[in-house]
């Protein structure tokens, strides 16, 4: 140890990265102070933000960080983040570079917001299956899979990306890829934060010229033949459709609810309602909007702040769109508690990878099944697991959980998002970079 790292245990963390990242350190009072302890579900009260502009100023500050002894959090787009009560927050604000090469490959930095790639790529007649939203930043969602609109045609964003840059918990810049460094390029591509610090992606982008897609709107008649419509065209499809069935509970007179599905298809326009077909003779649809869309304009923007309500439920991969889950997801949304489902589909492209390529090792589910009941903003913790008792019959369907949709937190909750070969081969990669447990990420996977 240095005589200057020696010394860093006597100062605030402020102070030494200051002295360490000069400008880059930033402590209360400070615009760059409250935009990086901000997050989507609220403020924190770090001891300091460091927003550096390099990876060796990021290494800088993890090195500082190490030797204080402070947590670090990471904030890339604020999303995925809890708020950080202590330590050091990394703003990856800086790094939000996207860059367009050869054969389709994008370096994209962890900063960046998917609307920004999706712009920067339009251009070019590219995209990349990213998330739903446009201001989600690209680190958090990529490093947890990332279930995106063609996720049936392309994967998710952990199966295009190609390469890693990372700053790790002994603050060094690594590159990862297939051949150097494999194990944390496995372990990064769906084990979320836990092994260090990704500043640059280097992702596949494919063409999306030619996509077509919209909405299909239905009222609250007959929401099983919805169901049952979806299920039977989305297992008879090919991969070029992909679709998200979303049943909204009614919000009063001017928001009735009901089923609205979502659908992008790299194919014409008479092509998707030739396969939507029997889903658009249903007599409760009430409104159809379809027609030629730009991949960016599938992105839309995320609810300002948190929503004013409090959410429960969870969500599970669907080995089987079955009878009798569709019976499940009928009988929850005509219970006693305002509940939304979200059924997307997955197969095609998604089913293709081997389920020890990345850590997202479901590969066999033909859908994702989300179900969240809408409960008052001041509901208490009782309540809300009273509640919950209510709502996991088609959960009970389903096996593991998506880490990016997983609100609740916990040993067992990692164990149920990986299975138990994945998630022993994860500890053994956190052992190798990250001894110490300096990352310790929302979905917290111990060496």
């Amino acid at each position: 140890m240095s005589p200057a790292t020696a010394r860093l245990p006597r100062m605030s963390i402020l102070s030494a990265l200051s002295e360490r990242v000069p400008g880059r350190a930033f402590g209360p009072g400070s615009p760059e102070y409250d935009a990086g302890r901000t997050v989507f579900a609220g403020v924190g009260e770090p001891e300091a933000v460091v927003r550096p502009t390099t990876a060796d100023e990021l290494a800088l500050a993890v090195r500082t960080a190490v030797a204080q002894g402070r947590p670090i959090a990471v904030r890339s787009g604020g999303h995925g983040s809890m708020p950080a009560t202590e330590g050091l927050v990394v703003d990856l604000a800086e790094f939000d570079s996207v860059t367009v090469g050869e054969g389709g490959l994008v370096s994209i930095g962890a900063g960046a917001r998917w609307g920004d790639v999706a712009a920067a790529l339009a251009p070019h007649g590219l995209g990349i299956s990213s998330g739903d939203t446009l201001d989600v930043g690209v680190g958090g969602l990529a490093v947890g899979g990332g279930i995106g609109w063609l996720v049936r045609t392309h994967g998710l964003t952990v199966d295009l990306i190609r390469e890693v840059e990372v700053v790790t918990a002994a603050g060094a810049v690594v590159s990862a890829n297939a051949e150097t460094h494999p194990d944390l390029f496995w372990g990064i591509r769906g084990g979320g934060g836990n092994f260090g610090i990704v500043t640059r992606f280097l992702v596949q982008a494919a063409p999306v010229e030619g996509l077509v897609g919209g909405h299909v709107q239905f009222d609250r008649s007959d929401v099983g033949a919805v169901l049952r419509a979806w299920r039977d065209v989305t297992l008879a499809s090919p991969d070029e459709l992909n679709s998200t069935l979303m049943v909204m509970p009614p919000f009063g007179p001017e928001m009735p609810g009901g089923p609205q599905l979502g659908v992008a298809l790299l194919g014409t326009e008479q092509e998707l309602r030739d396969l939507l077909a029997p889903i658009l003779a249903l007599p409760s649809v009430t409104e159809v909007s379809l027609g030629p869309i730009a991949y960016g304009d599938l992105l839309e923007a995320a609810p300002p702040g948190k929503p004013p309500f409090r959410f429960v439920g969870g969500n599970g991969f669907a080995p089987e769109l079955s009878d009798e889950l569709l019976a499940a997801v009928e009988r929850v949304l005509d219970g006693p508690i305002p509940t939304m489902v979200l059924l997307r589909a997955l197969g095609g492209a998604y089913a293709r990878v081997a389920p020890d390529a990345t850590p997202i090792a479901h590969r066999d589910a033909q859908a994702l099944v989300m179900v969240n009941g809408v409960l008052p903003a001041e509901a208490t913790d009782d309540e809300a697991e009273h509640a919950l008792l209510d709502l996991t019959a088609p959960l009970d369907h389903t096996v593991g959980r998506y880490a990016n949709f997983t609100q609740e937190f916990g040993d067992d909750v990692t164990a149920m998002i990986y299975p138990p070969a994945t998630l022993e081969r994860l500890r053994r990669v956190k052992r190798q970079f990250d001894p110490g447990d300096v990352f310790r990420a929302a979905h917290h996977i111990a060496p």
